[in-house]
């Protein structure tokens, strides 16, 4: 695991630089169509992580690794949605469905100039996002429990060692 990426997925600068590599596009340009669009709904509704990570007393790499299978499920339901929208700007079917994403996706794509598809792409990129920093929050926590394990194997073998040690000065004082 790079905790290092972790890190820096977390930081406003790492979160632009990385859509910007998925999405193919400048990150200034990137940085500039994220503010037009907000809110993107990054995560699932009505989900503040850091606020209620804190209120369950646990940190926020262990919350999000928690709820990684819900937010799986979520990116997995926004992606097909997206991907059917994205089936209509290619003279597929049109998407009836989903008109919250064909609404967003064209609103998003007048407010910044750009074309529906540079949208889609940078949509599909922040799911890609949403995926990584989950499995580097679920492989953070692995290592972490990793690391105390090995620890507390140590600190057993030490207490081990020293009661040897006493019983053995001990056995050798009756002698």
């Amino acid at each position: 695991m790079n905790a290092t990426e972790l890190s820096e997925l977390l930081t406003p600068s790492g979160f632009f630089r990385f859509l910007a590599q998925q999405a193919k596009l400048d990150p200034e340009e990137v940085k500039r169509i994220y503010r037009l669009g907000m809110p993107w709904g990054l995560w699932p509704p009505d989900l503040d992580i850091s606020h209620e990570a804190v209120e369950a007393g646990v940190g926020l790499f262990t919350y999000l690794a928690a709820l990684q299978p819900l937010i799986d499920m979520d990116t997995e339901g926004k992606e097909a949605q997206l991907t059917a929208y994205e089936a209509t700007l290619i003279g597929g079917e049109a998407t009836q469905p989903f008109p919250a994403v064909r609404a967003y996706v064209e609103k998003v794509a007048a407010l910044s100039g750009k074309d529906e598809e540079t949208i889609c792409s940078l949509l599909h990129a922040l799911y890609v996002y949403r995926r990584r920093v989950g499995q580097l929050s679920i492989q953070k926590i692995s290592e972490s429990s990793r690391h105390r394990m090995e620890q507390d194997q140590a600190d057993a073998n030490v207490k081990l060692q020293r009661a040897l040690v006493v019983e053995t000065d001990q056995h050798n004082g009756l002698l």
